[in-house]
């Protein structure tokens, strides 16, 4: 029995400098699995859904805080902080998104979207060409969103070089 306290001690200590030395996620130190932090995120979608976006950033702030290195949870923090008028804070979640996931669609419209925004056309551009090309089947509402503005821009360019050469 004192052996097993012993070892216990050991390995808790072993924990702890591994927690902050960055080698163990909090959510690893506590026990939470990815399925269980997945399990809480569709929660914290179904508030985002429902327009609770308060309650939702507090959920994804928390699985951020629990796994800083899951693509996900950064999405779905800078839509909500996009929803939100938080700008700043939305770029900063969609390229932490991006970090751990060069493909995230999601991330990959918000950002190109925040871009547009700052009239950074050529970065807004590239992020929403990356978006579409992640999701050649159209099957994200993001993809769909990114291919309209790449569209609408397109035809703007058009439209604008068209009147400036008189045909």
């Amino acid at each position: 029995m004192n052996d097993q306290k012993l070892n216990d001690g050991n390995l808790q200590k072993l924990n702890d400098e591994k927690l902050f030395d960055g080698e163990m996620t909090i959510a690893e130190y506590v026990g939470l699995d990815k399925q269980e932090l997945y399990n809480i995120a569709r929660k914290g979608f179904q508030l985002v859904e429902t327009g609770q976006l308060e309650e939702a950033k507090i959920i994804y702030e928390g699985l951020v805080a629990a796994d800083p290195y899951d693509s996900v949870f950064h999405c779905q923090l800078g839509g909500i902080y996009f929803k939100q008028k938080d700008f700043e804070g939305a770029f900063d979640e969609y390229n932490a998104s991006i970090r751990y996931n060069l493909a995230n669609v999601d991330a990959l419209a918000g950002r190109g979207e925040l871009y547009l925004m700052q009239e950074k056309y050529e970065a807004g551009i590239e992020d929403l060409r990356k978006a579409v090309e992640n999701d050649p089947q159209r099957t994200k509402k993001s993809s769909m969103r990114a291919r309209g503005l790449l569209l609408s821009l397109r035809d703007a360019f058009e439209k604008s070089n068209t009147e400036v050469n008189g045909t």
